[in-house]
């Protein structure tokens, strides 16, 4: 039986890719770099965004109130996040004897909401409110508005509508086209990238719950917190204590 024929072996060409492949390798590269190009400054168009109200630190830092960051005073700084109950309680034992200080500009008080909560509980509740105090600074009343907020603090994982967000600006002090802006501002939540900011920069400052709060950049005790819970006169010592 005869043995059937050897298939053909096409030659090898030794003279390298075709021009037409070379070209369309180098028009790929240059389309990959102008697309990390654009990528990177569009993700440096999102981080000037996240550049947050009128009283926000750079970089997620939190709101300055007081005299500033740089003044020759005590630095408070508060990590809370709006959901949290004991930061309730906090803020409503010793809200109004830092805001004296703040208002006499004897201490600089810096503020980090935090919307960790939202991962552990259903809905956006703490970044909603976040945003909404973010608005409460762009028209003049951070303080008023996170006073109010905790002091209408609902039970955690209920949440306030933004008919609620919205009034307590109003009894926050805002009003007029002021309160109408502050109105579109809590629906649109423009501030939502720097919220996110802020978590990632407490994730960064290794804050991992809340409430927290450190003087001149010593987180104080857990002592002296409970004493600032139940107690506000407290506070002058502590602070006495880290300055």
């Amino acid at each position: 039986m005869p043995r059937p024929p050897a298939p053909e072996i096409k030659p090898v060409s030794s003279k390298g890719p075709p021009g037409v492949l070379i070209g369309g390798v180098v028009v790929l590269v240059v389309a990959l770099i102008g697309a990390l190009v654009f990528w990177a400054a569009t993700r440096g168009a999102d981080d000037s965004v996240a550049t947050g109200s009128a009283n926000a630190l750079p970089d997620g830092g939190g709101v300055s109130i007081g005299p500033g960051t740089d003044a020759d005073v005590p630095q408070l700084h508060v990590y809370g996040d709006p959901q949290c109950p004991w930061c309730g309680v906090l803020e409503n034992s010793i809200g109004g004897a830092v805001d004296e200080l703040v208002s006499a500009d004897e201490v600089n008080l810096t503020v980090t909401l935090m919307s960790f909560l939202d991962g552990r509980i259903q809905g956006e509740n703490s970044a909603r409110a976040a945003n909404a105090a973010l608005c409460a600074d762009d028209a003049g009343a951070f303080l008023p508005f996170y006073q109010g907020m905790y002091a209408a603090q609902p039970e955690e994982g209920g949440g306030w509508t933004d008919e609620e967000l919205v009034a307590i600006g109003e009894q926050a002090g805002i009003s007029g086209e002021d309160l109408s802006s502050f109105d579109r501002c809590v629906t649109d939540r423009p501030h939502d990238g720097y919220v996110d900011a802020m978590q990632e920069r407490a994730n960064r400052d290794g804050v991992s719950g809340t409430p927290r709060l450190f003087v001149d950049g010593t987180q104080i005790s857990d002592q002296e917190m409970q004493g600032l819970m139940e107690d506000a006169s407290t506070l002058d010592a502590v602070i006495a204590n880290h300055s």
